[in-house]
């Protein structure tokens, strides 16, 4: 293909140049023979893909690509999962940036656009940024690397304002140099925290306690004891498709959550995961109501969280201590070994997780994207927004 830009519907070429600020990018590789066979990010060719039906073209070229990265298992990758998602918010426009090289896909990033009556805004972002799953599909020693690249080239060959994202790097990789910076026109940053939201799980459900907190351990054992006894509590470890519309319907009305608009996303993330693959949905309730509903999808040995709803009027029987009690045993015994809080958890059980390093990486140009992305989206967007993230942490 000649050097330079070729349009076609849907779709966007660009290759990759070397632009002076490339030799300030470093790629993270720490041997040279971990380095045979494996593509740098900065010697690919970047393709901007718009719109369902032009994604769903190269969805051969991405399940191809999961397989290869070892991401196949991850329901949260799933391109059908992704372009779901995106269509529950009409508002929304689903955007995935291909990296290539030598003719071969190398990375996947996925976005989308939000668009303000109909017309795109230039601000995109990705999903679930507690976690940093659910958006890069690489070799796991160039997540970093191969992101930060295709943020940057979205923003040199697009006219994309503002775009943001968070990857969980592997062990092994570390954070490339930061790009030099041109002023107000192109600025591209990285920031790094802290996230708890995998459960490691052991063999046995007492084997599992034993690596919490006597604090969580006791709350765990006390108040599902006591939901027994005095509500008469019982858990439905797999809900029909009635039981689970029943529950969704009661809980809508009577949980924690005060806004409408968080009640109808909860519903239709609910009805997206029914489609999917390995969905569980799962409750406790008494003779006459529920009192927690929790949904998810199972992939492998791990177990994906992303919702859960609990009963306002019982407070003081921690309700969600006692689901997650006959939860954590249930999913032992189907012999899962990992759980993971897709939306993050509550203090108490980060305590319990494992502690990963989630990497976001924003590029942003012109001051009028400095201000959007500062002081607008924080106060309009999800509270996954990486500088609310930074004010939690500090």
């Amino acid at each position: 293909m000649p050097l330079g830009k070729s349009f076609a519907p849907g779709l966007y070429n660009a290759i990759m140049l070397s632009p002076p600020w490339t030799a300030d990018l470093a790629y993270s590789d720490p041997t040279g023979a971990d380095h045979v066979g494996k593509a740098s990010p900065l010697d690919c060719s970047v393709q901007v893909l718009r719109g369902s039906k032009a994604i769903q073209a190269a969805g051969p070229e991405i399940t191809e690509l999961r397989r290869r990265t070892g991401q196949d298992e991850n329901p949260l990758l799933s391109l059908e999962f992704f372009l779901g998602r995106v269509r529950l918010f009409p508002g929304n426009e689903p955007v995935v940036v291909l990296a290539r090289a030598t003719g071969r896909l190398e990375g996947a990033v996925y976005l989308y656009e939000m668009l303000f009556a109909g017309m795109r805004t230039g601000y995109l972002r990705g999903f679930d940024h507690l976690t940093g799953e659910s958006t890069v599909i690489a070799d796991e020693r160039v997540r970093v690397s191969l992101l930060q690249v295709a943020m940057q080239q979205l923003l040199l060959k697009t006219s994309a304002r503002v775009a943001w994202a968070t990857v969980r790097p592997c062990q092994g990789e570390s954070d490339p140099v930061p790009i030099k910076q041109q002023g107000l026109i192109l600025r591209a940053e990285i920031s790094s925290l802290r996230r708890e939201h995998r459960l490691r799980l052991s063999e046995t459900f007492a084997a599992t306690l034993a690596r919490f907190g006597s604090h969580t351990r006791r709350n765990l054992r006390y108040y599902r004891r006591r939901a027994e006894k005095e509500l008469e509590a019982s858990f439905n470890p797999e809900l029909t498709v009635d039981e689970s519309d029943q529950a969704l319907r009661e809980l809508s009305d009577r949980s924690f959550q005060p806004f409408e608009k968080s009640l109808v996303e909860w519903r239709k993330m609910d009805g997206l995961l029914r489609t999917r693959p390995g969905y569980f949905a799962i409750g406790l309730r008494t003779r006459e109501e529920w009192l927690s509903y929790l949904v998810g999808v199972r992939a492998g040995t791990s177990t994906y969280v992303l919702l859960q709803m609990n009963h306002s009027g019982y407070a003081r029987y921690s309700l969600s201590s006692v689901l997650r009690s006959y939860f954590f045993e249930h999913e032992i015994a189907r012999g899962q070994r990992e759980i993971k809080f897709v939306n993050g958890t509550c203090t108490a059980f980060q305590r319990c997780c494992e502690s990963d390093r989630c990497v976001t990486v924003t590029a942003r140009r012109g001051l009028a994207a400095f201000v959007l992305f500062n002081w607008i989206a924080p106060w309009h967007s999800a509270p996954d927004h990486p500088l609310n993230m930074k004010r939690w942490t500090e």
